[in-house]
C-alpha cells in the first residue's frame, strides 16, 4: 500500500513536470518539509528527475541510516560522514548536480515563491537564499523556474489513502476537543484545559499536535497563542480553539468554541450563523463549480441579518486560502476540485463593527471536509455546538 501512494504521489508530480517541460525538480526541507515529506515520506533534500530514478540527500541523525531499511527512494547518499544538525544540504547537492546529468529539459526549484495554492503562507517562498545560491552556480547556464506550481498542483487533490489517514487524525482533534470541554470551567485553570486537550491528542506514531488558543472577552480582539495558556476561567472568557494534527503530508485540522457562562444572544446569534453557512459551502463545493460562486453563497447566508460572513477555509499549508478582510482574487474564478481536503469554519462578525478584527467576535465551529461528485463531505463526527461551561 505504501508503495502505491507513492507511485500515485509520483505521477502526479511527473505529469506536472511533464506539462511544464520541467526535467527535473529539487526540493529543499530546511525551512518547510511538506513538499519533501510529500516526494519521499521522510526528512531530506530531494533530486527528482523526470524521467530517471530520484536521489535523497540525508542529514542529521539519518546520516547514520542513509544505507539501510526500506524507503520510497532508493538512492539515498549522506549529506555528511558522520552524524550532524550542520546539514549543508545545497552544497552537496550542488556536487552532485556537477557530477550528474539528469536529462534535458528546464529544472524546478521548489519553494522560490509564494503560491496560491502551496505555502500559502510562505507569501515569499520558503527555500532558504545560501541552499539556492549554490544550486544555481552548479547549475551554470541551465534554465530555471519555480517548482511551487508544480508541488501545489500535484499536492491538492489528495488520494483516497491521505484521506484515510486525515479522517483518523480529525478523530484525534475531536478527542482533544472533548478533553478541552471536559477540563474547561468556571474557576479552573487555562492551562489545565489546554494540557487535557494535548494529552488526549498525543498518540504513538502520531506528530505532536498543536493547539491554538485564542482567549479572551466578547467584543475585544482575542490573541492566538500556541502555547501553554496562563489565568483562571472566569465568567465570560471566550476561547475559540483550533486543533491540528500534522498527518500524510498535510493537516487535520479543527475548530471549537468554548464560553465560560452564559452565552449571549450574539454569540447564540453567530454561531447559528456559522453552522448554516458550513452547510452550504460542503453544499457548494461541487466539483467545477468556480471558487466565487462558493464565497457568495457564504457570504449570502447572513443577507438581512446585521452580520457579515466570511468563508474562512483553507488546505492548512496549502490554498486556496480564503479570509476575513481579504479577496484572493487570483483563484476566485479557478473551479473546485474533487479530492481536495479543507478546513471549513466560516465566520460570522456585527456588520457595524466594519472589519473583521482578530477574533473578537469569533464563536466558530469547523470541521475538514474533503469535496466528493455531490459537495464536501465531513470527515468529523462530532456535533456542532455552542455549549456553555
Amino acid at each position: 500500500m505504501e508503495l502505491n501512494e507513492r507511485d500515485w504521489r509520483w505521477n502526479r508530480v511527473r505529469a506536472e513536470m511533464r506539462a511544464r517541460k520541467i526535467g527535473l525538480l529539487i526540493v529543499l526541507p530546511e525551512s518547510d518539509p511538506t513538499d519533501v515529506l510529500y516526494l519521499a515520506g521522510e526528512i531530506g533534500a530531494v533530486l527528482f528527475p523526470l524521467e530517471k530514478d530520484p536521489t535523497i540527500v540525508l542529514g542529521g541523525e539519518n546520516t547514520a541510516v542513509a544505507n539501510g531499511g526500506a524507503a520510497w527512494i532508493a538512492d539515498r547518499q549522506p549529506a555528511l560522514v558522520h552524524a550532524s544538525n550542520k546539514i549543508p544540504y545545497g552544497a552537496v547537492l550542488a556536487e552532485r548536480l556537477r557530477r550528474n546529468c539528469y536529462g534535458p529539459g528546464r529544472v524546478a526549484l521548489a519553494g522560490m515563491k509564494g503560491n496560491e495554492y502551496s505555502h500559502v503562507r510562505s507569501a515569499e517562498g520558503y527555500l532558504l537564499y545560501t541552499s539556492a545560491m549554490e544550486i544555481l552556480e552548479a547549475l551554470g547556464d541551465t534554465e530555471v523556474v519555480d517548482g511551487a506550481p508544480v508541488m501545489a498542483a500535484a499536492r491538492h487533490v489528495k488520494s483516497e489513502t491521505q484521506i484515510d489517514a486525515l479522517r483518523a487524525a480529525v478523530a484525534v482533534a475531536e478527542s482533544g476537543a472533548r478533553a478541552i470541554g471536559e477540563a474547561f470551567a468556571v474557576r479552573a485553570e487555562q492551562a489545565d484545559a489546554y494540557r487535557a486537550g494535548m494529552t488526549a491528542m498525543m498518540r504513538p506514531g502520531l506528530a505532536l499536535p498543536t493547539l491554538a488558543w485564542c482567549p479572551g472577552t466578547w467584543g475585544h480582539p482575542r490573541p492566538r497563542l500556541v502555547g501553554v495558556p496562563s489565568g483562571a476561567i472566569e465568567a465570560g472568557l471566550c476561547v475559540a480553539a483550533e486543533i491540528i494534527l500534522p498527518v500524510a503530508g498535510g493537516m487535520a485540522q479543527i475548530a471549537e468554541p468554548y464560553v465560560a457562562g452564559t452565552i449571549n444572544a450574539e454569540q447564540h446569534a453567530e454561531f447559528e450563523l456559522n453552522i448554516a453557512a458550513f452547510e452550504v459551502a460542503c453544499k457548494t463545493m461541487v466539483p467545477g463549480t468556480p471558487w466565487r460562486e462558493v464565497r457568495r453563497a457564504v457570504s449570502n447566508v447572513a443577507a438581512g441579518t446585521g452580520y457579515t460572513l466570511a468563508l474562512l477555509l483553507h488546505g492548512g499549508w496549502d490554498g486556496p486560502l480564503f479570509l476575513p478582510n481579504e479577496v484572493p482574487g487570483e483563484v476566485l474564478d479557478d473551479p473546485v476540485q474533487g479530492g481536495a481536503v479543507f478546513i471549513c469554519k466560516p465566520t460570522a462578525w456585527p456588520a457595524a463593527t466594519g472589519a473583521f478584527n482578530a477574533r473578537s467576535h469569533d464563536a466558530s465551529w469547523g470541521d475538514m471536509v474533503v469535496v466528493r461528485d455531490n459537495g464536501a463531505e465531513r470527515l468529523g463526527t462530532r456535533a456542532p455546538q455552542l455549549v456553555a461551561y
